[in-house]
């Protein structure tokens, strides 16, 4: 080959960009198959889209929010009843509203209980009352016996079930106490009429006002209070402000001299009650001690 200036200067060129470290051009790509080098870190769920077959990707659930159970919602309390009078009969359960007119008598007896005037008695339920008599019984003989009533005034009782007794505690249906005690006032109310003591069937389930919450307190009350009567007993007032009422204050009226004074206006009662003011606290018992 013939070498030139031209050629000269071109070889010179080259040398002098080698020298300056000017890269020379990129090589070609090796011809054949080149593995594919897996990348440093990718997604898990990255690596699934990019391959078809790699099963669907499962989203995480959402938390189940918890159910909110509706607000109980309380129902206002229904308010109490105001009662007019004392002498009311108060709300409550169901009770023997109409008997049959005749009686009979719960099989029991106890021994004489006190000393003194010994007095027989019987315990009888009318006809067509359904009761548990011989609770009732027993509740009545328990009061007798008790050294709170009577038996502490000079009396001895004796409960029989056969013969003729000196007295008879019956329980009676509503309708034909009302008959027997009169409703002139319409009061429900027990009584003593002769030797039958008749204790009205309503008042024995109810009770009275002045003895709300006490319905055995009340239950005491009234037989002793009726067989007070059998015994020669009357109706006394209120004798002291706040002391217990006397078991023979008409305590299913009131404890207060001025409202029986009210609820029994016109109507003999048997005795005397002034409109002082006084009012006593409920007391079944002859002798409260």
């Amino acid at each position: 080959m013939k070498v030139t200036p031209a050629l000269l200067a071109c070889l010179a060129t080259a040398v002098v960009f080698t020298a300056a470290g000017v890269a020379a051009p990129p090589a070609e790509p090796p011809t054949g198959p080149v593995a594919e080098a897996e990348p440093d870190d990718v997604a898990a769920s990255d690596t699934a889209a990019s391959d078809p077959a790699a099963p669907d990707a499962v989203e995480p659930a959402e938390p189940e929010l918890a159910r909110a159970e509706p607000m109980a919602v309380d129902s206002e309390p229904e308010p109490r009843r105001v009662y007019e009078r004392s002498s009311d009969l108060p709300d409550g359960g169901p009770f023997p509203e109409r008997g049959n007119g005749t009686w009979h008598v719960v099989p029991g007896t106890f021994a004489e209980a006190g000393s003194g005037s010994a007095l027989s008695y019987t315990v009888e339920v009318e006809d067509g009352v359904q009761v548990d008599e011989h609770a009732f019984a027993g509740f009545v003989q328990q009061t007798l016996a008790d050294p709170r009533g009577w038996i502490s005034a000079g009396f001895a009782l004796r409960r029989v079930d056969s013969g003729v007794p000196d007295f008879r505690v019956r329980l009676t249906s509503q309708a034909t106490a009302r008959e027997r005690c009169g409703f002139q006032i319409p009061v429900d109310v027990s009584c003593r009429d002769g030797g039958a003591v008749d204790l009205s069937a309503a008042r024995w389930a109810r009770g009275a006002v002045a003895y709300l919450g006490d319905l055995d307190g009340y239950r005491r009350y009234v037989v002793n209070h009726e067989v007070g009567h059998a015994l020669g007993q009357g109706h006394v007032p209120c004798a002291e402000h706040g002391a217990p009422a006397p078991v023979m204050m008409q305590q299913t009226f009131s404890t207060s001299n001025d409202e029986i004074n009210l609820i029994t206006a016109g109507s003999a009662q048997g005795g005397v009650v002034p409109n002082d003011g006084k009012v006593c606290a409920p007391n079944p018992w002859p002798f409260p001690g």
